[in-house]
């Protein structure tokens, strides 16, 4: 047997991963097989669900698909509490958007009729017009391909926005340390999930303009991310994990440094509800205090590539003792 001199740095990264593994709980929710599938509401459903997220405002869960074709939907509930593709004068609010591999989806202002796509493979964020049911108006675009990885085919996958007052509030800071809140006029920064290392990358997004201020990365808990959920209620990042049994980070805004890097600070970690090729997640606002918690899974394994959560327990997710501030203000940006 070969001895092998263990240095205080291999002791260090030793202590992480054991860490990162007995760190994990169980799913905060009822069982997968407890949850609600939607996957009936559209035969497209079927294959390639890869984003979404919810607007509290609204009660409406925005859902996206990656191909055959790429399109995006919005989801909401009818007069007897049924979950369904929501519709306006009799058109459905489902966006044929042909082309693109959409891979998350967020709103910046949850009072007006604006999703952002996240466009894997070319690293583009697309800003589309949702006002008129069905049909998807290109707003804008912002190329951020030359601040993330590209190389091994694992890409941009989850987005959110955090608003200002959050960013404030949660003591973020650049990858310079230095405290940070947006100059392009957004109200706030969009973060993007990567799959190449797990790091989550900020933006500064001129509004009107193609212009990208890239603000900086972040190491996340796992070396994959594939989904992105910010709650305006508590401050809280949760950060999906498309990697093992799946995993649900909850991280704050603030950030340390290790190493050559700035890492997020981890509040909780979750073994996700099941395994397979789970890639993005919705969760209402802690505040909220409606469990609601959806999941997509690309691969549609067990027929449940929208699985609905009802009974998702965010006091779980809260730092120890429930003492997270709740935002007094207006939490819709």
């Amino acid at each position: 047997m070969r001895l092998v001199q263990i240095t205080p740095l291999v002791v260090l990264l030793m202590v992480s991963v054991l860490t990162a593994g007995w760190a994990a709980e169980p799913w905060s929710a009822e069982a997968w097989t407890a949850a609600t599938t939607l996957t009936h509401l559209d035969s497209a459903f079927k294959k390639n669900m890869s984003g979404a997220c919810y607007n509290p405002d609204t009660e409406v869960i925005w859902v996206c698909c990656n191909g055959g074709p790429s399109a995006f939907w919005a989801l909401k509930k009818d007069k007897n509490g049924n979950w369904g593709i929501a519709t306006k004068g009799g058109k459905q609010a489902k966006y044929d958007v042909g082309e693109g591999d959409l891979e998350g989806i967020c709103q910046v202002d949850y009072r007006k009729d604006l999703v952002y796509l996240m466009v894997e493979g070319v690293d583009k964020i697309r800003e589309y017009d949702t006002s008129n049911y069905g049909e998807a108006k290109l707003k804008n675009e912002w190329d951020m391909s030359a601040h993330v990885p590209t190389k091994g085919g694992a890409g941009s996958e989850g987005i959110t926005f955090v608003p200002d007052e959050w960013l404030a509030k949660g003591t973020f800071t650049d990858s310079n340390g230095n405290s940070y809140v947006s100059k392009g006029g957004m109200g706030g920064l969009m973060f993007v999930a990567h799959q190449n290392g797990g790091r989550i990358y900020v933006f500064d997004l001129r509004v009107g303009k193609k212009t990208v201020h890239f603000v900086g990365a972040y190491r996340s808990s796992r070396e994959e991310s594939s989904g992105l959920e910010f709650d305006r209620s508590s401050g809280l990042l949760y950060i999906w994990h498309n990697t093992g049994p799946n995993y649900l980070q909850v991280a704050r805004l603030s950030s340390y440094v290790e190493g050559q890097e700035r890492h997020l600070t981890t509040v909780k970690e979750f073994t996700g509800p099941k395994g397979g090729n789970l890639e993005g997640i919705a969760i209402a606002p802690a505040a909220s205090k409606t469990g609601l918690c959806l999941i997509v899974d690309d691969d549609n394994q067990d027929g449940a590539a929208l699985m609905l959560f009802r009974q998702f327990d965010f006091t779980k997710a809260l730092p120890k003792g429930g003492s997270e501030p709740f935002l007094a203000g207006d939490s819709r940006r």
